[in-house]
């Protein structure tokens, strides 16, 4: 015999219990108490005798549906675990829907679920391209404060990354800081190239080469630092744009589409700004020589 405790009388919204007195359509198998079923003389599941199925079918879905959600939590919690262990691979992101999704946006990731305060769903708008990258690792950076991950670009050509992902302010510091690091090698190019020599500053001496090789130990440091904390950054600095954009954006409407429209113009990659960071870069080193042709 079935066992209806817990389950809802569609009559009087009251759970069943072990004592009551219940009785079941003969059509679709819906229970009721036998006092609700008499009042209404009939069975009141009509969607369900419209479609030809069956209670029981429904509860076993709903059975289902939860016997997923307590999977999905396993896999968070593994793939938590995973990163914890430094064992990242995107691959091994826990899919809202128990498979990857190639087609969907969002990669199968709970669209709605939370970053913060930014949903998968803007935050794939906003990062628009290489998400099947970014968007497994945002989420491990948020369930577990990791902030360190491996990235190529910014390792070599940091400055190139930051403006790809339009990060204006760290582009610059990072054109600023390497300019900086590498005066003493620019400047023994320069000499060397030109074939002039420079009466205020001797390269020969000892001072000059421990600058030389402090100089090159900190652009090192700089490498290192951009490689492993790029990805953080560039995490960061998407929390901080998507949020200014949804309240610039509730100003001015409602509307969700305008909003994702938003995101997408803010967002994404740039090849203009790698071209106009590298003029940047390469006036800065121009300026130095012709100044040092000047002294």
């Amino acid at each position: 015999m079935i066992d209806y405790s817990g389950q809802v009388c569609l009559v009087c919204k009251e759970a069943f219990s072990a004592e009551d007195d219940i009785v079941v359509c003969p059509e679709c198998g819906t229970p009721y108490h036998r006092h609700c079923y008499r009042e209404q003389g009939k069975c009141i599941n009509t969607p369900l005798h419209e479609s030809g199925g069956s209670w029981q079918i429904e509860k076993h879905k709903e059975q289902e549906a939860e016997k997923k959600a307590a999977h999905q939590e396993e896999m968070r919690r593994q793939a938590a675990e995973r990163e914890q262990n430094g064992m990242h691979d995107p691959s091994n992101a826990p899919m809202y829907d128990g498979i990857r999704m190639n087609n969907d946006p969002c990669l199968g990731l709970d669209p709605e679920e939370k970053l913060e305060d930014t949903t998968i769903k803007e935050m794939t708008s906003f990062i628009a391209t290489n998400r099947f990258y970014y968007l497994p690792m945002f989420r491990i950076m948020k369930l577990t404060g990791k902030k360190m991950s491996f990235n190529l670009t910014a390792l070599f050509f940091p400055q190139l990354y930051f403006a790809n992902r339009k990060m204006w302010a760290m582009t610059l510091l990072s054109i600023v800081l390497q300019f900086a690091i590498s005066l003493p090698s620019t400047l023994v190019m320069v000499t060397e190239q030109m074939g002039i020599s420079i009466d205020w500053i001797n390269m020969e001496s000892a001072v000059f080469t421990w600058l030389l090789n402090l100089t090159a130990f900190a652009d090192l440091i700089f490498s290192m630092v951009c490689c492993l904390f790029a990805n953080y950054f560039y995490f960061r600095f998407a929390l901080r744009k998507i949020r200014s954009i949804k309240q610039e954006t509730a100003k001015e409407t409602a509307d969700p589409a305008q909003l994702y429209a938003n995101l997408e113009e803010a967002g994404g990659t740039s090849t203009s700004n790698m071209v106009l960071a590298l003029i940047i870069q390469m006036a800065l080193v121009f300026t130095f020589s012709l100044a040092i042709l000047l002294l």
